[in-house]
């Protein structure tokens, strides 16, 4: 199962946010919104697999089927609360996988620069390669290397501007996760392995609240993409940041969330 904490509201509710982490990160990543968040939920944050206290076996697959009946396992737990479930980039790729396979079992899912994944066969089939790649430099050269190339990554570029304390905090959480984990995690359940989900979106019923930075063009427009195919979306677009909103904007993510916890 997959390793979790929970953070108790300050006061008694049935809301449960569930919160799931992007790549090379864990559950820390929410650790700046807990104040905030717990005044109108209880939060349950996650470590997917490869990730953080994570113990997944390495001797299975850790393919999207399998990924979410863990943590089925995991929300079959607090099934007298009122889930509302939340993933930031790799994250809401699971978080949207999960939502589709069993939507019952949700109030509200929010998708902070998330996908349905790659339409095209051949551009997913290009993908998995990438995957690959730089699952094998993580493999030979380990977890430094691998940092410093992915922090210079066009999608962080938006980092840069961010306070000296926030920046390392955010290289120490990635430096602390296993090389040879993660690099399961990206031939497991990498981009490239995501299915095709776009023609799913319409058989979403529940609330769906889609944050992005206006910085980030390219998961801008998909979330817009996103919009146009779900029958209960809500599109917020955050001024002047990136593809990390959580960090770029904290207050402004934490009131997006807010709000999705009173109106659903």
């Amino acid at each position: 199962m997959l390793h979790y904490r929970l953070h108790s509201a300050q006061q008694k509710t049935d809301k449960l946010l569930v919160m799931l982490h992007g790549f090379i990160s864990d559950h820390r990543t929410y650790e700046a919104h807990l104040n905030r968040l717990t005044e109108w939920a209880n939060v349950l944050v996650v470590d997917l697999p490869g990730h953080g206290q994570d113990d997944s076996p390495i001797s299975v697959t850790w393919d999207f089927d399998w990924i979410i009946g863990q943590l089925d396992e995991v929300l079959s737990r607090y099934s007298e609360y009122r889930i509302y479930l939340q993933g930031y980039s790799m994250g809401a790729r699971v978080a949207l996988y999960y939502a589709l396979e069993h939507q019952d079992s949700i109030t509200a899912l929010i998708l902070e620069s998330g996908s349905p994944g790659i339409r095209e066969t051949e551009q997913r089939e290009e993908r998995v390669k990438v995957d690959n790649a730089r699952a094998r430099v993580l493999e030979l050269v380990g977890i430094k290397v691998f940092v410093n190339d992915w922090e210079k990554l066009p999608l962080f570029k938006t980092q840069y501007d961010l306070p000296e304390k926030v920046r390392h905090t955010i290289r120490e959480q990635r430096m602390s996760q296993n090389p040879q984990r993660l690099a399961k995690a990206l031939k497991d359940y990498g981009t490239g392995q995501m299915p095709n989900l776009w023609p799913k979106l319409k058989s979403l019923s529940v609330p769906v609240s889609i944050i992005v930075g206006t910085l980030d063009e390219k998961f801008v427009n998909i979330g817009r993409d996103m919009i146009s195919e779900l029958p209960n979306g809500f599109l917020n677009e955050v001024s002047n940041v990136g593809h990390t909103v959580h960090v770029e904007d904290t207050a402004k993510f934490d009131t997006i969330i807010k709000d999705v916890l009173l109106v659903n």
